[in-house]
């Protein structure tokens, strides 16, 4: 466990050295040189005990009125601290080339690397901290320090909106959390997550409020509807390291949390099981709906984003439900889903923001309708991205499919047990996860068409570039990820038993007999596939060699000349689906045309509104506006009626004093 806090602390140090020094080159090696060497202090650690299923804990005293804090390394605090740490190396190493076009600009990168260390130290800490008290301050910490980094380019207005923005959320869903801790506190008489147990195991209902406390705090990192607003704000607005660490790792602190208080809880509450699996299935639907509807491909990502949430959320209210009616092997499936999905999405969705920030270094837009023909000129950013985008999908032969696969499965094994409303939800979750994989679908095949293939749609400042090995290592590391956990699922199940384990009291690989034989059977016609394609492409590729292919045109249909404007865009190809959903996706549509017969130009700008946002977020915005513009005669402006409340409240100060005397 030493090694591990070393490890901690070699992050945040590596940051705070960057202060010291001047030149912005040192800065990002000293700061890469930390990330690397902090791997062979906390590796180790997670890997005995992943593997062999290891708990190491150790206690740090404080002061009051923290005291004792103990700090735990169990099996479910190492899943989410390995996708900490490999997430913060590959970003360490993609900021490494990124952040070379902020040398010895007007942004200071010390600030950068400051605030990126204390958000990886503050995030392993989040996972490991075993005290309520202490756990709200690496909390808050981790919330200050990403808040800083979303606002790195602070002289933009968007930026700096987008950041306040998010620190109110974070802000509202830490009031919840602090709420629960403190009621908890109290019930218990201690800050210690173990004493938590005796209240929460009660299942009455200040247990149901309190997890409620805790799903709304939670969630709201996590990015669960109606509490995913800040997403597609803040994510576009941070630099692409960032976007992609908050993307594919800080929300799924949200997502410990949850898995944390239900390991507390026991068995939960069946309104709480279903309340979890039904919100997180509206969250897959919306985040996937407003992700078809953007032009912004950094918040179709995030949107994307939310989508995963919500598949994520719907194993974890899955397992729920598995224990609630005592079913094991649904509790299993469901559990063991939501994790594996919580470690896929990680990976590619690190992939494809990535990949979206080689784009925009080239191109300086983040706008789909802009873009076009980037393959010709970005081939191996274009293939990596293409493989993000069909693991996100969940296809056969990438990760995305094995923990989708397992959802899947514990929904169908659902119907065999003789409950209506049990079967009810399970047949709207099949459905709604099988709809959600075709938007999926409908959403990337537009990102990955409109942006990569075709011809430029607008003329670009500079001929796009082949992204630098410090941009592309991360993304082929993570590609290689993809296909060994899709071709052979086994390897990364297998780890998770100890995680399980956590949660079930049975054993699991007797309990999961039947579906790891289903997986075997899998892996190995996917071999199969991956091996007959391998050989007919070094046959072809034998064959013609020293031979020169000949390309004929096939017919056109009078296309003869390449013009972006015969290709389809982003909005035209997206519009048949969101007129189906117009109600779930409002649309406002501009169009400024010339009145004349044959008009010279016309233009057409769409845009779309979050569902939640403007029937949820919006109206609280309008009602807090109203209610605090009732007090605006405080402000004044007079030095003489401010002078004047100074003295009211020291005058009350003094009545208050002496009355307690």
């Amino acid at each position: 466990m030493s090694y591990f806090l070393a490890g901690i602390l070699l992050f945040f140090a590596s940051g705070m050295i960057t202060i010291f020094l001047r030149k912005d080159e040192w800065k990002s090696i000293i700061f890469l040189i930390g990330a690397i060497a902090s791997q062979f202090l906390i590796l180790p650690t997670l890997f005995s005990s992943l593997v062999f299923g290891n708990s190491f804990s150790t206690i740090i005293f404080f002061s009051e009125p923290i005291g004792a804090s103990a700090l735990r390394l169990d099996p479910l605090a190492s899943v989410f601290a390995l996708i900490i740490t490999i997430g913060s190396l590959l970003a360490s190493i993609y900021s490494f080339g990124y952040m070379k076009q902020y040398y010895r600009g007007k942004y200071s990168l010390s600030t950068f690397y400051f605030f990126f260390g204390l958000l990886i130290s503050s995030m392993l800490l989040v996972v490991i901290a075993q005290n309520s008290f202490l756990f709200l301050i690496v909390w808050e910490l981790m919330s200050l320090s990403s808040f800083f980094l979303v606002v790195f380019e602070n002289d933009k207005e968007d930026v700096r909106k987008a950041g306040i923005y998010y620190l109110i959320a974070m802000q509202i869903g830490a009031s919840f959390l602090i709420a629960a801790f403190a009621w908890l506190s109290n019930l218990s008489g201690s800050y210690d997550f173990a004493s938590f147990k005796i209240i929460l195991n009660t299942q009455n209902y200040i247990a149901v409020v309190l997890f409620s406390l805790f799903f709304i705090g939670f969630g709201t990192k996590a990015g669960f509807v109606p509490f995913h607003t800040w997403l597609p704000r803040a994510h576009p607005a941070a630099p692409t390291g960032v976007s992609s660490i908050m993307s594919g790792v800080m929300i799924k602190t949200g997502i410990y949390g949850i898995l944390r208080i239900i390991l507390l809880s026991g068995v939960p509450e069946i309104h709480l099981a279903y309340a979890v699996f039904l919100i997180s299935f509206a969250t897959g639907v919306a985040g996937i709906l407003n992700a078809i509807s953007q032009k912004d491909i950094k918040k179709f990502l995030a949107y994307s984003s939310i989508e995963n949430i919500g598949i994520i959320g719907m194993g974890i209210g899955l397992g729920m439900l598995g224990a609630v009616y005592n079913i094991p092997l649904i509790e299993a499936l469901g559990f063991l889903g939501a994790i594996l999905h919580t470690i896929n999405h990680f990976i590619f969705k690190s992939i494809l923001f990535y990949g979206a920030g080689i784009v925009y270094q080239n191109t300086h837009t983040r706008n789909i309708e802009k873009l076009g023909g980037l393959i010709k000129f970005m081939p191996v950013t274009s293939m990596l991205f293409l493989i993000g985008s069909l693991a996100i999908c969940g296809l056969p032969l990438f990760n995305g499919f094995v923990s989708e696969f397992a959802i899947y499965l514990g929904l169908a094994k659902g119907f065999s047990y003789t409950s209506v409303s049990l079967n009810i939800v399970m047949l709207i979750g099949f459905s709604g996860l099988a709809l959600i994989g075709i938007m999926a679908m409908v959403g990337f095949t537009k990102l990955f068409g409109i942006a990569f293939l075709g011809t430029a749609r607008e003329s670009l400042h500079k001929k796009p570039e082949e992204g630098s090995s410090p941009l592309l290592l991360p993304m082929i590391v993570l590609a290689v990820f993809i296909f060994v956990i899709g071709i052979s699922p086994l390897l990364i199940i297998q780890i998770l038993y100890p995680v399980l384990k956590q949660f079930m009291n049975v054993d699991i690989e007797s309990t999961l007999g039947s579906v790891l034989s289903l997986y075997s059977s899998l892996s190995g016609a996917f071999i199969l596939f991956t091996g007959i394609t391998l050989i007919i492409f070094l046959v072809r590729k034998y064959f013609l060699k020293n031979k020169k292919v000949k390309q004929f045109k096939t017919w056109d249909c009078g296309y003869q000349v390449e013009s972006s404007r015969l290709q389809y865009t982003g909005s035209s190809y997206s519009l048949p689906f969101l007129e189906l959903v117009a109600e779930l996706v409002p649309q406002k549509t501009i169009v400024e045309s010339q009145h004349d017969i044959f008009p010279n130009e016309a233009h057409l700008k769409t845009s779309q509104h979050d569902f939640a946002e403007r029937f949820f977020v919006q109206p609280i915005l309008k009602f807090v506006r109203k209610f605090l513009t009732m007090f605006a005669w405080i402000q004044s402006g007079k030095m003489q009626q401010y002078i004047l409340y100074g003295l009211i409240f020291l005058l009350i100060i003094l009545i208050w004093i002496f009355g307690a005397l």
